[in-house]
């Protein structure tokens, strides 16, 4: 085995790191686009997320960071669907924006009384 047998493993192992590790970020901005869905009370649409792009930044603590930009879409109704889009530093949530969207009026009873 030479050095140059040594680099392609190694390279291969970083790679392979680097994806699993992905994955797993993937699965955490997943999850905070869930939470954040439920937080506004809208429907995560597709229960997915999906990587936008990836480069390198400064997280709140000014660290250099690789920071993963994710978007996915959610809906308050049967007819429209809004984006939404995650930043996430490691595991960390950096930032997140949702469309403006229209609040469903569930209970009628209650404009009725009001005017």
């Amino acid at each position: 085995m030479n050095i140059t047998d040594l680099l392609i493993i190694m390279f291969l192992s970083l790679l392979i790191w680097f994806w699993l590790h992905s994955m797993k970020i993937n699965e955490t901005a997943r999850t905070v686009g869930a939470k954040l869905c439920k937080k506004h009370d809208v429907q995560f649409l597709d229960e997915t997320v999906h990587l936008a792009s990836m480069r390198f930044g400064k997280n709140k603590y000014g660290q250099i960071r690789l920071l993963r930009h994710y978007e996915f879409e959610f809906t308050n109704s049967e007819y429209h669907r809004y984006s939404g889009n995650l930043t996430l530093a490691g595991h960390i949530l950096q930032d997140s924006h949702m469309d403006v969207y229209r609040i469903n009026n569930v209970d009628n009873d209650t404009n009725n009384t009001l005017n």
